[in-house]
C-alpha cells in the first residue's frame, strides 16, 4: 500500500491500515447499505470506488457508499448510442465506443462530471474481424481496445495510436490482454506473453512464459485483475501500485471438445515484471522463453476451477472474492494474496458467529495456506482419459504451486447473483427483479 499524501499523521495511518486488515480477515463491515441501479444494463463498469452501467444510451455513475460517506448517483447522456465504455473516475473520463455497424469506429473521450467531450478516437475493422465482443480499458493515459484478432493502444490526451496489433509480427495468436503497469502489458494465448512499449510507437516482447505442458490439448487463457488508474482515488488514505495487483488467469483446456477442464492460476503482477525489469536494466535479452518449471511452481497457486465468474470485478490489489453454490443465500470466499507465511503450513480458525446481517446471524471462517496444491498427471496419453468420460487433468506431469494465501468465508443468507470487490467493499449484485448492489 502507497500514502496518498492525505496529509493524516502516521500513526492515524497505521492505526487504520492494521484495523483495515483485521476487519478483511475477519469478513467484519461496519454497514450495509442497498443501492437501486438503473435495471437495463447493457455494459459495467468499477474502478475507484465508482460503478458506472449503461443501457447504450444512458450512463449511471453511482459514487458507492463507504463507511464514511453516503455515496451518489448521477446519470450522463452522451447523445450517442453506445456499445461499451470504461471509465477512470481518477481522471474524471470516460471512453465510449459508439455502436455502429461501419467499418469506421469511433471511441467518444468524455469527462465523467461535466459530459463535455475531449477527443475522438477512430479506427477501422476489418469486414473479416469478430467485432462481436470488444473490450476497452483505461491505463493512465493509455486507452487500450481489443477484440478477436487485435489490439489497439493510444495515448487517449494526445489522441495518438501508439500500438496497433494488426501493423506488428506478433508472433502468437490473441486471446486476452491486460495492462501491468504504465509501460508494460499482458497478451495470452496459450501461454503469457509480456510486452513493453518503446516509444513513440513500437513494442518488444521482452517474455514468453507457458503453462504446465499437456497431453496434447489446446488452451484458451483469459485473465483480469483490478484496473490501472491514474491517481488515488478520492479521498483515499491508500492507493495501490501497479505491481501490488494479483493477475487472476482462467485457463479453459479444448473447450470445444466440451471436456469443461477449467482452472484458475493466480499470479503477482510483481512475478510478471521481474521480466521486464531484468530487460529494462539490460540483464535479459528480449523474446525470452520460460518453461513452467522455471517460473510456476513457486510464483503461481493452479487450481481446478470451482467458483462462477460470471461478472467482472472480482479482484481487487492483492483480493479476489469468488461465490460458491450454496443450500441457501449465498456463500463467498476473500481469498487474500498479501500474505507471510506462518511457521504452520496450514492454520484452520473454527467457526464463529460475527454481526447480524439484516436480522439473519451468520458464521464465518478463516484459513491460512502454504501446502502446495498438486494437480495430478492425466493417467492415459491423449484424449482417451478425457473422451471415456472420466475425470481427470490435462497434464504430462502433476503440478505443483505453492503461492500462499489466506481465504476468509462467510455464508449469507441472502441470494446473490455476483460479487464484486473494491478496497474497503464488497459489492453484492442482484438482477431477480430490480438490478441493485448490495454494499459492505
Amino acid at each position: 500500500m502507497q500514502d496518498t499524501r492525505s496529509g493524516v499523521s502516521y500513526p492515524e495511518l497505521s492505526l487504520s491500515l492494521h484495523d483495515r486488515r483485521r476487519a478483511w480477515e475477519r469478513l467484519e463491515w461496519k454497514r450495509t447499505t442497498t443501492v437501486k441501479v438503473a435495471p437495463d444494463c447493457q455494459a459495467y463498469e468499477l474502478v475507484a470506488g465508482v460503478f458506472a452501467s449503461s443501457d447504450g444510451t444512458n450512463l449511471t455513475i453511482v459514487g458507492l457508499p463507504s463507511s464514511t460517506n453516503d455515496g451518489y448517483t448521477m446519470t450522463r447522456t452522451p447523445g450517442v448510442r453506445f456499445r461499451d465504455f470504461t471509465i477512470d473516475p481518477t481522471q474524471d473520463v470516460v471512453a465510449l465506443l459508439e455502436d455502429s455497424n461501419q467499418i469506421t469506429q469511433r471511441i467518444h473521450i468524455r469527462s465523467i462530471s461535466t459530459n463535455a467531450p475531449l477527443a475522438i478516437l477512430i479506427f477501422s475493422i476489418s469486414p473479416s474481424d469478430n467485432f462481436q465482443e470488444p473490450v476497452l480499458q483505461f491505463g493512465h493515459d493509455l486507452l487500450e481496445v481489443h477484440y478477436t484478432p487485435r489490439i489497439l493502444v493510444w495515448n487517449w490526451q494526445q489522441g495518438s495510436l501508439i500500438f496497433d496489433s494488426s501493423r506488428e509480427n506478433i508472433p502468437h495468436p490473441i486471446s486476452d490482454f491486460v495492462f501491468l503497469s504504465r509501460d508494460a502489458f499482458l497478451i495470452t494465448s496459450t501461454a503469457l506473453h509480456l510486452y513493453v512499449f518503446n516509444p513513440p510507437s513500437s513494442v518488444t516482447l521482452v517474455a514468453t512464459l507457458h503453462l504446465p505442458v499437456t497431453h496434447n490439448l489446446g488452451a484458451e487463457i483469459k485473465v483480469h485483475s483490478a484496473p490501472l488508474h491514474a491517481r488515488p482515488p478520492s479521498g483515499a488514505l491508500f492507493t495501490l501500485s501497479s505491481s501490488e495487483r494479483i493477475q487472476v488467469f482462467s485457463v479453459c483446456y479444448d473447450s470445444h471438445l466440451n471436456l469443461n477442464l477449467k482452472y484458475t492460476m493466480f499470479v503477482h503482477t510483481r512475478t510478471l515484471l521481474q521480466y521486464v525489469e531484468r530487460y529494462r536494466n539490460g540483464e535479459a535479452i528480449p523474446q525470452r522463453v520460460v518453461p513452467w518449471d522455471l517460473w510456476g511452481p513457486h510464483g503461481t497457486r493452479f487450481m481446478k476451477n470451482d467458483a462462477s465468474r460470471v461478472w467482472l470485478r472480482y479482484a481487487h490489489g492483492q483480493r479476489v472474492i469468488q461465490q460458491r453454490d450454496s443450500t441457501s443465500g449465498s456463500k463467498i470466499d476473500v481469498i487474500d494474496f498479501n500474505y507471510v507465511p506462518p511457521s504452520s503450513s496450514s492454520v484452520l480458525t473454527p467457526e464463529s458467529p460475527v454481526k447480524p446481517l439484516h436480522g439473519n446471524s451468520f458464521r464465518r471462517t478463516t484459513v491460512t495456506r502454504s501446502k502446495p496444491t498438486v494437480l495430478a498427471c492425466g493417467t492415459l496419453p491423449g484424449l482417451a482419459v478425457f473422451s471415456r468420460g472420466r475425470k481427470g487433468n490435462p497434464f504430462v506431469t502433476k503440478v505443483s504451486t505453492s503461492l500462499p494465501y489466506h481465504v476468509s468465508s462467510v455464508n449469507l443468507p441472502i441470494p446473490f447473483d455476483a460479487f464484486m470487490i473494491y478496497d474497503e467493499r464488497i459489492i453484492g449484485v442482484q438482477v431477480r427483479f430490480v438490478f441493485g448492489l448490495f454494499v459492505v
